[in-house]
């Protein structure tokens, strides 16, 4: 005999019928806040626990939500440093839930598996995938990705706000000659970043050589040669925001390559806020984003459309904060 507790249990011990338990479960909206909770509190009181499968079938519902990250997240290094904190906190927010996160990647037979919404991260906004899960009416929520469907939601971060703080903090200290290794143009951090660096250049009045903004795909190669480049200009800027950490640690190893003093000599600020950046030599001045908060919000926003046909969540723009540490302490004007 199964020790499995039953649905008629639970109905016995809340006395309703097996059918109000099903609806109650299942969160229908024909069962009144009180017998909902006490229909609950009976599966509480006996240990019981739906069949996932049955409770599919009978709620059209898989309980999945799929976490897509594209190519387009940046280079690989990048997304296991950065994007494995939010993943994390999609993953713990989705438990709450009582969903489940399955990681795919946008492949062919990428859309074989049913789930409830997507989490897409490091997609073009004209990927064709977007337009096929569109078809398939799934609920799509984008970090740092606009997603053109009727049912999406978007969360990221404040890229150009954060790069109006570094240059803030490095124009206080009297920089004027500040160069900008930008991350990947197809990302919309990437192109975010540098149109702001652009931007706030020309507003405070800096002599933006074409030269100081360089092109990197926000990987520490790419960081690391674009320093090189800049250092040997006829005339090397004094301060260099990059549009990552992993760019600006290597941008850090490059200074000191040539000679220089990182801090000193040439100011280094990044983005991120890697853990990393605390222990670097010097200490790494950077844009701190809250990727636990993009994370669970992106989780929630799932939710909220999964559970809610006619929501529309508005896009939220987390806010960044400037962490100052002695990579642009150390020069004197």
């Amino acid at each position: 005999m199964s020790s499995r507790v039953t649905i008629r249990q639970v109905a016995e011990r809340a006395g309703v019928s097996v059918a109000t338990v099903s609806r109650a479960l299942n969160e229908k909206g024909d069962v009144s806040d009180a017998t909902r909770e006490r229909v609950r509190e009976a599966a509480r009181s006996l240990g019981y626990a739906a069949d996932p499968v049955a409770r599919a079938l009978a709620t059209q519902q898989t309980r999945l939500v799929a976490v897509i990250v594209g190519d387009n997240a940046g280079h690989p290094d990048l997304s296991l440093m950065f994007f494995g904190k939010v993943l994390a906190a999609i993953a713990r927010r989705l438990a709450q839930a009582d969903y489940e996160p399955v990681l795919l990647q946008p492949l062919a037979g990428r859309l074989q598996h049913r789930f409830d919404a997507a989490v897409l991260i490091g997609v073009d906004a004209d990927d064709p995938l977007i337009a096929e899960l569109e078809r398939r009416a799934v609920p799509l929520v984008g970090v740092d990705v606009d997603c053109p469907a009727p049912r999406a939601a978007f969360v990221g971060s404040d890229h150009a706000g954060g790069v109006r703080l570094a240059l803030a903090h490095l124009y206080a200290r009297g920089h004027r000659r500040i160069a900008h290794v930008a991350g990947a143009p197809n990302t919309l951090a990437g192109s975010e970043r540098r149109a702001a660096f652009v931007a706030e250049s020309e507003r405070l009045g800096l002599a933006l050589d074409d030269e100081y903004v360089r092109d990197g795909d926000f990987s520490s190669a790419s960081g690391y040669r674009e320093t090189c480049a800049l250092l040997a200009l006829a005339e090397p800027p004094t301060a260099i925001v990059a549009a990552s950490d992993l760019m600006a640690l290597a941008a850090l190893q490059a200074i000191r390559d040539a000679g220089l003093e990182p801090g000193r000599d040439v100011a280094v600020v990044g983005f991120d806020d890697l853990e990393a950046a605390a222990l670097a030599y010097p200490p790494l001045t950077t844009i701190r984003q809250d990727r636990q908060e993009l994370g669970t919000l992106a989780a929630t926003r799932a939710i909220e459309l999964i559970e809610n046909s006619g929501a529309t969540p508005p896009p939220t723009i987390l806010p960044v904060e400037l962490v100052v540490r002695a990579s642009s302490t150390g020069w004197k004007a």
